[in-house]
């Protein structure tokens, strides 16, 4: 699949650079990454070395770099990644150089004394690893990471739709959780790359009755891109409302929130109906302070509550990135323009987290690591 509409954006890289030498994304300190020249890792037993495509920048990386929040000095930002296996390390098979893969971001212990490890509850692992957090990340040309952190994808999935496995199965672990029962009715508060991943996928879950809502009406451009039509907007008198006529319900089953906002956390009791199913896959910035009527939503409508967690399960890394490649290639996921901010090279990186900083990004940014 070619995706033409990103090479078509304003920031395009027109020069050529040599990939003799191992070029990075380096964060040195609060709001200082660049592309600087660092030494090319090698595989060490068990790992592989792969030439990065495409990275997304996440929603987590903004902070790490506005505000310095980071566990250490430099950092090599990155986990949203699609790219091919180049060279292996000792103990791994030579068959694996030239598989196009998606990273696996998340190293978790495994240790068998490790409560959740041993339950497959990977997720939870509090003496986890992570690429791009806790060691070099993908924003680069290069990245080296165990063999078990990489995907393989076919000639199915694009370089594009790899870059987006690791948000597609945020939102599929989510959906797993609540698990579904067939012909009820959804709804997804939070539309950004996981909301509308989410809101895609849940017909194959057997969940085809679902309502999306934006923020405002000139939110959802992205939204209807990709084929959801039951959009709602919440800054209009009575969404709550036109939201369940869509449906055509009193209330909803299922609630997922996908942006974490204090506004769309207190929004998801209000629109859950009686023995409702809430998951929280967004992750809040700010506190949120309920009153004691709208906690009490929960006693008086009987809902079952839960919390999502990255992306994985068992057995290592889970169905969520089984279905995720499915998915994908069965066109059920898709990417469109719309979704897409804007494409930066690795020379760019720095402008790329400018225009956080400027506030107007209206999708996915991605940095291609190929130029």
């Amino acid at each position: 699949m070619t995706w033409i509409f990103l090479s078509a954006c304003s920031t395009a890289i027109t020069s050529k650079r040599s990939c003799v030498s191992l070029f990075a994304g380096l964060l040195t300190e609060k709001n200082q990454i660049d592309c600087v020249q660092i030494d090319t890792p090698e595989p060490g037993p068990g790992e592989v070395r792969v030439r990065v495509s495409l990275t997304g920048i996440c929603g987590s990386d903004v902070p790490r770099v506005l505000q310095g929040k980071v566990h250490n000095f430099p950092l090599v930002l990155g986990h949203e990644f699609s790219g091919v296996v180049d060279k292996v390390g000792p103990d791994v098979p030579a068959s694996m150089v030239g598989q196009r893969v998606s990273g696996i971001p998340l190293i978790p212990c495994k240790e068998e004394k490790c409560p959740a490890c041993s339950k497959g509850d990977y997720s939870l692992c509090r003496s986890y690893s992570f690429v791009g957090s806790r060691v070099f990340g993908s924003m680069a040309e290069y990245v080296c990471v165990p063999v078990s952190n990489v995907f393989p994808i076919d000639g199915s999935v694009s370089d594009l739709e790899g870059a987006f496995f690791e948000p597609a199965t945020v939102a599929l672990h989510g959906i797993n959780l609540a698990k579904p029962e067939k012909g009820k009715s959804a709804i997804v508060l939070g539309c950004g790359t996981i909301g509308i991943l989410l809101a895609l996928a849940l017909p194959y879950y057997g969940i085809s009755n679902v309502v999306v809502a934006v923020h405002h009406a000139g939110k959802d451009a992205a939204v209807r891109s990709v084929g959801l039509t039951k959009v709602v907007a919440t800054d209009i008198p009575a969404w709550k409302g036109k939201a369940c006529d869509l449906a055509g319900v009193d209330a909803f089953d299922y609630v997922f929130d996908a942006a974490g906002t204090p506004a769309t956390i207190l929004d998801a009791f209000e629109v859950a109906g009686n023995h409702a199913t809430l998951c929280f896959v967004g992750t809040p910035k700010n506190d949120v302070v309920f009153t004691s009527q709208q906690w009490e939503l929960v006693n008086r409508k009987e809902l079952t509550v839960t919390g999502s967690w990255m992306s994985y399960s068992a057995p290592w890394p889970g169905s969520e990135w089984e279905d995720a490649r499915r998915l994908f290639s069965l066109g059920t996921l898709k990417i469109t323009q719309e979704m897409i901010d804007c494409l930066y090279g690795l020379t760019e990186i720095k402008q790329a987290f400018e225009r956080f900083a400027q506030g107007n990004v209206k999708g996915k940014i991605l940095i291609d690591s190929r130029r």
